[in-house]
């Protein structure tokens, strides 16, 4: 007969103590030195992880920028008159380079994000902390770069 032992307890509440394994068996943190080193790797990934994906936005518009457009005349159905509109169509590549290069990053965010959701479910305050402020951190210093769009019609203010 076989018996299932659990070798490590997984807490499912949050701690302040300084033992913590992030991630990996071998990233095991017993000292404070330990813990306010990781803790400050940690800040810096999640502040790198907000500014990758401002990265891939500011690229995403750098390329739509340079697109070729055809334009495309769209005749009325309703009068029958001709021409109604006149608008502007790209077709987007699948092998392109810039696809490419945003498919490779999406793949950077997407190891990152759940590296950093499997480090705040360590439960470990400080871990979870440097996550929050080092995520608030990357907003601050790459989010005022995000565009914004402004409805000047918007009287709801």
């Amino acid at each position: 007969m076989f018996h299932i032992w659990c070798l490590t307890s997984t807490m499912m509440y949050f701690t302040a103590g300084v033992e913590v394994t992030i991630l990996f068996r071998q990233w095991h943190v017993t000292t404070v030195g330990g813990l306010i080193g990781s803790v400050i790797g940690i800040f810096i990934l999640a502040m790198l992880y907000e500014g990758l994906k401002f990265f891939r936005e500011h690229l995403y518009r750098r390329n739509a920028s340079t697109i070729q457009y055809a334009t495309v005349a769209v005749t009325g159905q309703s009068n029958n008159s001709g021409v109604t509109e006149i608008q502007k169509v790209t077709r987007n590549k699948m092998m392109s380079v810039p696809h490419l290069i945003q498919t490779l990053l999406h793949v950077v965010q997407f190891v990152i994000s759940y590296f950093l959701m499997l480090m705040f479910m360590t439960y470990n305050m400080w871990v979870c902390i440097a996550i929050a402020l080092g995520a608030g951190a990357g907003f601050f210093l790459f989010g005022w770069k995000k565009a914004t769009v402004v409805d000047v019609t918007e009287h709801c203010h």
